[in-house]
This record gives C-alpha cells, sequence and structure tokens, in this order.
C-alpha cells in the first residue's frame, strides 16, 4: 500500500514469495524508519527480509529515464533475483483506477486501458479487487500498524494530483466512481484478450517472409489489422506508438514511414516490411570483364554497357547528393531519388556501393540501367560487364 518513492524495501517470504514496500527518504528519520518497520514485521512473521537502496533521481538521470520508470525497473529486477516462485505486489483497486485515468490523460489504446493485471508471468496482486480505503481501515479495525508515504499530499507528482483532485472530483458525479472504473477496466480486459486472440491467428497468415503482405492484412477489420502491424513491428523490436501505427494503417498502398533515425516501415510491392539502417554500409563485391559480343550474350551480368564509351577509368561508389541519370531508352533525366522508387530499390541498398561513374558522370546502377552514353548498340564491339560476387560464391 506504499506509493513509488525514491526508495523501496521488499520482503521475501523464505525465498518463494516477495511482497514490495515503496517509501521516501523522509521515512528514515519518520517514527524510527520504515526499514526498522518492516524489518521488525518480518522478524515478528519469522520470514526472511532483503534490502535494496537506490539513489532514484540520479541514477534515473544517468540511465536516460524517467524516475517512476528506472525504479520500477530495478524493482523487479531485484524482485527477480531472489529466485521466487511468485512476486506479490500491494497493487490495489484504487491503484487501478487512477492508473486508468492517467493512461487515458496521455493517451493510450485498448491494451493500456487493461491497466494493472491480477496476474502476469510469475507477478500476483492478491489487492486488486480492494481499495485503499478498504485496506486502511482493515489495519485500523484489527489494530495493524503501517506507514503511508509523505509525498502522497504533493500535488506537484502526476498521480497524486489524480487522486488528490481529480477522483475528488469524480466522487461528487457518482461516489461508486472506482467500481465503475474498474468495471470498464475488466471489460476492456476481456475485450482485448478476444481480440488478441483473433489477430494471433490472423498474423500468421499475413506474415511471409518476413513481411506483411498487403492484399491479406486489408481483408481483415481495422482493430485487427493495426494489431497485426504493432506485433510483426514487435518481433523486429520496434514498439511503435500511436501516431506511426496510424499513419502507416493510412498509407498501406504504398509508402515509406520514418519510424525512427535508422528505423523505417516500407510498404511496396505489395508488401508491409520493416527495414533498419542501422548505419552500416553495405559492400558489395564486383567482378569486372570485358567481353567480345559473342562472350557476352552467354553471360549472367548484373551490369553491362559498350566499354569503348567510356571515359577513363570506372570507380564504383555510394550514391551523392545531386546524382542523376539517363536511363537509356528513357528520353528523360531522373534523380537516383526518384529512380530508386521508381524500382522499388530497398531503402538499405540505396546507400551501398552500386552507383558506376567514369570522368564524365554516372554510366549506371548495379542491377538497374545504364546511362544512355554508354548503352550498348549494333556498333558495340566491347562490353562492359560487372557481376555480383555473393559470399557463398567465394
Amino acid at each position: 500500500m506504499f506509493k513509488l518513492g525514491y526508495r523501496f524495501v521488499d520482503i521475501a517470504f523464505e525465498n518463494r514469495f516477495v511482497f514490495h514496500f515503496a517509501f521516501d527518504k523522509a521515512y528514515r528519520i519518520y517514527n524510527g524508519g520504515v526499514i526498522l518497520f518492516v524489518k521488525e514485521l518480518c522478524e515478528k512473521l519469522g520470514v526472511n527480509f532483503f534490502l535494496l537502496e537506490i539513489n532514484a533521481p540520479e541514477e534515473a538521470k544517468r540511465a536516460g529515464m524517467s524516475v517512476e520508470a528506472y525504479s520500477r525497473k530495478k524493482r523487479y529486477d531485484f524482485f527477480e533475483s531472489l529466485g521466487c516462485d511468485k512476486i506479490a505486489t500491494a497493487h490495489n483497486k484504487s491503484d487501478n483506477a487512477e492508473t486508468l485515468i492517467f493512461r487515458l490523460a496521455r493517451g493510450t489504446g485498448l491494451n493500456g486501458a487493461c491497466c494493472i493485471a491480477p496476474v502476469r508471468d510469475n507477478i500476483i496482486r492478491p489487492l486488486i479487487e480492494i481499495s485503499s480505503d478498504e485496506i486502511r481501515a482493515y489495519c485500523d479495525k484489527n489494530g495493524i500498524a503501517y506507514r503511508v508515504d509523505s509525498t502522497n499530499s504533493e500535488n506537484i507528482y502526476s498521480r497524486n494530483l489524480i487522486r488528490n483532485v481529480i477522483l475528488k472530483e469524480l466522487e461528487k458525479v457518482n461516489s461508486a466512481y472506482e467500481d465503475n472504473l474498474n468495471s470498464f477496466i475488466e471489460s476492456a480486459r476481456e475485450d482485448n484478450e478476444y481480440l488478441s486472440s483473433v489477430s494471433k491467428d490472423a498474423y500468421s497468415e499475413c506474415l511471409s517472409e518476413n513481411s506483411l503482405v498487403v492484399r491479406l492484412l486489408k481483408q481483415y477489420p481495422d482493430a485487427i489489422c493495426k494489431r497485426i502491424i504493432l506485433e510483426y513491428f514487435s518481433d523486429n523490436g520496434i514498439k511503435l506508438d500511436r501516431i506511426h501505427l496510424d499513419e502507416i494503417f493510412s498509407k498501406l498502398d504504398g509508402c515509406k514511414v520514418q519510424i525512427s533515425a535508422e528505423s523505417y516501415a516500407v510498404i511496396s510491392g505489395g508488401v508491409l516490411r520493416y527495414a533498419c539502417l542501422d548505419g552500416k554500409k553495405t559492400v558489395y563485391n564486383y567482378e569486372k570483364e570485358i567481353l567480345n559480343k559473342f562472350e557476352f550474350s552467354s553471360k549472367d551480368v548484373d551490369f553491362y554497357c559498350d566499354c569503348d564509351r567510356i571515359n577513363g577509368s570506372v570507380i564504383i561508389r555510394e550514391r551523392q547528393e545531386g546524382d542523376s541519370i539517363r536511363p537509356c531508352g528513357r528520353g528523360c533525366t531522373k534523380s537516383l531519388k526518384k529512380l530508386f522508387n521508381e524500382y522499388s530499390v530497398p531503402i538499405e541498398k540505396r546507400s551501398a556501393n552500386i552507383v558506376i561513374a567514369d570522368s564524365c558522370g554516372i554510366i549506371g546502377i548495379v542491377g538497374l540501367c545504364c546511362d544512355e552514353r554508354v548503352k550498348v548498340t549494333e556498333d558495340t564491339h566491347r562490353v562492359f560487364t560487372l557481376k555480383t560476387i555473393m559470399e557463398d560464391s567465394k
């Protein structure tokens, strides 16, 4: 029943069950300190006592996390380190009501509206159906001592503002607001479980070679379609937010959506796939040959052009700003960006060494085309060719 503070105490029952109590540093001097309070309670009950203290504000800042998120992570990491069969937390019905309002205010979907689950893996919440008022009333009636976090009255924290102000106003609307909010949470959980089971089967049907087949994806209702997209990116280590999910969903006919500095959703060729530009450049190795027309006709190559129309030396490089080409037979000049879009070149490959140039400019793109200036004609005698050397062919 203790809210998240700067430090916390955890009690383990014979290394099998862990109960946690959070507190702030004021408790170190308040009423003998919460550590002593919990330690003496453990001794009285004959259970093992384990203590972990952290300076959450400083450590969270170094980790680039909020104090609440960092404290939660450290708390559960500590629980797991004790090797317990079950971890029991003191979350209650009032916490669930606060969590729902908090998430709705910040923006959430049906999954987020499920709030604090009664059971999650080896974590159990035995008090989740009891309000904080009922817990305190029981303790008072039965002479059970407890502590209240001194920061609970400070409305500078979002959850305290919800608890002390917003929920008090809701009580004026309906005194049963807490029960009603929890009833909604239970309904959300039931609906979410059903939709998750349906989307799981649909996901398997739409998945092909680590891409989602858009035609199959579109046959499902919007709610299922979006869940499939979320699960696909989750499987690829990306947690989509609502903004990116909606953008991807609205552009299933074809687009490229940047999710982060390195992550993209690419819809092209009838499939939706995840692409990652992790800063590593793809470098291809090529085998160069100069052939006559008769030799060339029986060769399988990735690029060819009229060798005698090349000016100076040939270099193979990455794309540069302002690069353009006049694709043979097209009668127009195109930027490489437009050309790559036309041919649906994967964005991971666009920064690789696939641009071929001589001293006068670009003469071709490996696997796509050659420039009008160096195209093979009836007058061609020698053909310059490139063949990509695959790793398994060396």
